[in-house]
């Protein structure tokens, strides 16, 4: 594909504005021509407002609409990237697939295991190239950890992070007309952020998956936040304690909180294999083990067993997933992908399998099962209401 490609996207939210911030750059480099912008709220298409956030944007020749199937019908796209809060899909990606078009989903592609299902089904017919949005992936620094790695057996990691109610990005969706929270704050809500862990939580679920390979089974018990404590639809429980059980053998701890009032966060990461234990000290990557004759004559310094890992200078891991994305479309080639959609599904069925066995009072889910199961149905469908 030697001509720019022909990109648009829905969903002009914080995620949506921080990829046209990428892909404007991109277009600066002739790689991308952005050809449609779509938005359910009229005032979020202004050029006025989106130069808030992208600088020297110009909308000229970019077309602009509330309706995605016109947009659809009537433009010759290459891709679309799909940058909707997770609960109010309505069979988009599924449309664009049939019409041929590849697709960039953001995470979590859906709240609801049976919709992820049927799009991946509908990419896997048609032969389009896919990726979802994990683009931790792509940071130089988690990419050292799965190079690091590659020949080690991993036995444990434990990640928290500790984060408030309150901490959020400015909201776009006007989620108070569409039955959501009043002040859009849609990601404190459980019923559209399908919990801290599933809207969250799946990027350290996922950057697991990417060290360890997929898991396997999922336990999981939530502390809710009572009736009394919820304010502006803020309902996401206080704490989640989240055991992972991967195929190689691996288990892992997720431990999140959500707390109101506090307006501090914060965080740890422990990765253990079977020789030594990894962790992140400020921007530097570490490793801690000894590799000198064993057994050693007397017990080796911490300086003798701590190692820096070689990592590559950081770059915008946004931008990065979107460099690969296009290089995959213009080579008809997504095996460079780092997160297709077909492979990112395990870390979808992980999180929203960690949300039933709460329900199901911490009961162990195997993945296998979730995905099939007539027991799990009630979690895997999407309520007629949505």
């Amino acid at each position: 594909m030697s001509q720019p490609i022909r990109v648009a996207i829905i969903g002009l939210g914080q995620r949506g504005l921080q990829h046209l911030k990428a892909l404007w750059k991109l277009q600066g480099e002739g790689l991308v021509k952005i050809a449609a912008l779509i938005d359910a709220f009229e005032d979020n298409l202004a050029e006025a407002k989106i130069q808030r956030y992208v600088d020297g944007f110009q909308i000229d020749g970019i077309h602009t609409t509330t309706d995605f199937g016109e947009t659809l019908a009537a433009l010759s796209l290459d891709a679309i990237y799909f940058a909707l809060p997770p609960g109010v899909h309505n069979g988009e990606i599924i449309q664009a697939v049939n019409a041929g078009v590849h697709i960039f989903a953001e995470k979590p592609m859906s709240l609801y295991l049976n919709e992820a299902i049927d799009m991946e089904r509908a990419i896997q017919e048609n032969g389009v190239i896919s990726t979802a949005g994990f683009q931790q992936r792509y940071d130089s620094r988690y990419e050292a950890v799965h190079n690091f790695l590659a020949d080690k057996q991993p036995v444990m990691s434990t990640i928290i992070g500790n984060g408030a109610l309150e901490g959020h990005s400015i909201k776009h969706t006007k989620t108070e007309t569409l039955g959501g929270p009043a002040n859009r704050v849609w990601t404190a809500n459980y019923e559209w952020s399908g919990a801290t862990v599933v809207e969250g939580g799946i990027h350290q679920t996922d950057l697991m998956r990417y060290w360890f390979g997929d898991i396997s089974w999922v336990e999981a018990n939530y502390v809710h936040r009572d009736a009394s404590d919820i304010v502006d639809g803020g309902n996401n429980p206080y704490a989640y304690s989240v055991r992972y059980g991967f195929e190689c053998g691996c288990i892992a701890n997720l431990i999140l909180s959500r707390l109101r009032q506090t307006y501090y966060s914060d965080g740890y990461e422990s990765i253990l294999w079977t020789h030594g234990h990894l962790k992140f000290e400020g921007n530097d990557v570490v490793a801690y083990y000894y590799d000198g004759t064993y057994p050693p004559a007397q017990t080796p310094s911490q300086e003798a067993v701590r190692h820096l890992l070689p990592t590559s200078p950081r770059v915008d891991p946004t931008e990065q997933i979107s460099r690969a994305f296009l290089r995959a479309i213009a080579m008809e080639d997504s095996g460079q992908l780092r997160s297709t959609f077909a492979s990112s599904m395990n870390s979808l069925a992980a999180v929203l399998g960690a949300n039933a066995s709460d329900q199901l009072d911490g009961e162990r889910i195997y993945l296998k099962d979730f995905l099939v199961d007539a027991k799990y149905d009630r979690f895997r469908r999407k309520p007629a209401s949505r």
